[in-house]
């Protein structure tokens, strides 16, 4: 038996949502699953205080959501990563036809799916490290940009915007917005972008 562990597969869901499934290589393959963020809402939870459960707290999350974006969030998958430091967390849906479906669907083709995440998260968990406290982190995707303000350690802000090479508005102009929108003043933090257009944000 092979002392190394197999990499796992990735398949990545574009924006349109569909994908094809292939069979797994044999049988119990590891599978991690990548989804554009054009598919993702993402926004801050501002936790109050007093919540006396985590089940509160699903709950609360699923009103902020609902409230958001006028959608129903049982047709979403909401995750929220909850520091005990802070009171301002990073939170996420995902269209349940993705974040429940297809991971089911590649168990019954006989993967075993080992984790699921949009594209924005899945960088930010690589680049995290090099952060300084205030950044601006920008995905820029060839499906699109997604930036997120940290200002102090702390998110502020999260946007999905069109593909750098198809906007309307240059990255600065973006930028800009994003944090206007946040209700930062003064110079933008420092972005660190990247992805296969971030020499378009650049130019």
């Amino acid at each position: 038996m092979s002392r190394f562990r197999a990499e796992p597969a990735e398949l990545f869901v574009p924006r349109r949502g569909a994908v094809p499934l292939d069979a797994p290589p044999r049988a119990g393959a590891a599978l991690d699953i990548c989804v554009s963020d054009a598919l993702a809402r993402y926004w801050i939870l501002d936790c109050p205080a007093g919540l006396a459960s985590a089940h509160e707290l699903d709950l609360y999350a699923a009103e902020c959501f609902a409230a958001i974006f006028g959608e129903d969030p049982g047709r979403w998958v909401i995750r929220y990563d909850p520091d005990p430091a802070s009171r301002a967390w990073l939170a996420c849906a995902l269209p349940a036809t993705v974040a429940v479906d297809l991971p089911r669907q590649a168990a019954e083709r006989g993967w075993r799916p080992r984790r699921i995440q949009p594209r924005f998260v899945r960088a930010y968990n690589r680049h995290c490290r090099r952060l300084e406290r205030t950044a601006a982190f920008c995905l820029a995707e060839a499906d699109s940009t997604t930036i997120g303000l940290i200002v102090d350690g702390l998110w502020r802000n999260v946007r999905v915007h069109p593909p750098l090479d198809r906007s309307k508005a240059d990255f600065a102009t973006l930028l800009r917005r994003d944090c206007r929108q946040a209700g930062l003043s003064g110079a933008c933090p420092r972005p660190v972008v990247v992805g296969p257009l971030a020499e378009v944000a650049a130019a």
